[in-house]
């Protein structure tokens, strides 16, 4: 409401005022001293006349802008969550917010003044030291067998299946953690977990 000087809107409370709160009745009005339809909306008005019969100003209502609801990012608030997330670098932004007490969009706020980012974890299955000559066997293989045309590639046929697995291996939303540099973290899973697919 800021970009109205004082007199228009002291001549927007006038016009309320002296039409019943008829908000055509003030575009007329204002079409005729101004001489153009740039008008504030109804809710403007009707909001600019609400306040002016609250406070008796037109100015900017310095009670509204004083009941601005407090920050929750104080020092307190930050070091809480910044030992939570030491504790447990893995944890998600919708569990910390509830087991902290604070809302999500605080927590996030915090989080990007505690300058904590979120970064992927590296799945890999644990390999021996012969996985490496024989995976290069294979694709050798596989190779020669695509140029010979043995295997027809548009005979390959990709399923849509979808993997359970017991142990949440393929979450990979629990492979987030939470810090101030990326560390070299790796989580070796075993090669065939025990699943079921539909």
């Amino acid at each position: 409401m800021n970009k109205y000087s004082t007199d228009v809107r002291v001549f927007i409370v006038l016009q309320m005022a002296s039409c019943d709160e008829n908000v055509k009745a003030v575009q007329r009005a204002w079409q005729e001293k101004f001489h153009n339809k740039n008008w504030p909306n109804k809710r403007t008005m009707a909001r600019l006349y609400a306040k002016f019969k609250r406070t008796g100003s037109v100015e900017d209502d310095k009670k509204a802008m004083a009941t601005a609801t407090a920050t929750v990012v104080t020092d307190g608030a930050k070091q809480v969550v910044d030992d939570f997330f030491s504790a447990g670098p893995t944890g998600s932004v919708r569990r910390a917010a509830e087991m902290l007490g604070i809302r999500r969009t605080s927590l996030q706020r915090i989080m990007k003044e505690l300058e904590l980012s979120p970064y992927k974890i590296q799945v890999t299955q644990p390999l021996n030291e012969d996985h490496t000559q024989r995976r290069s066997e294979f694709a050798q293989l596989i190779l020669e067998k695509l140029q010979t045309g043995e295997i027809d590639v548009k005979k390959i046929w990709f399923s849509d299946e979808a993997y359970f697995t017991l142990d949440g291996y393929l979450n990979k939303q629990n492979y987030r953690y939470w810090g101030r540099e990326r560390l070299e973290i790796t989580v070796v899973r075993s090669l065939h977990p025990k699943f079921f697919f539909v």
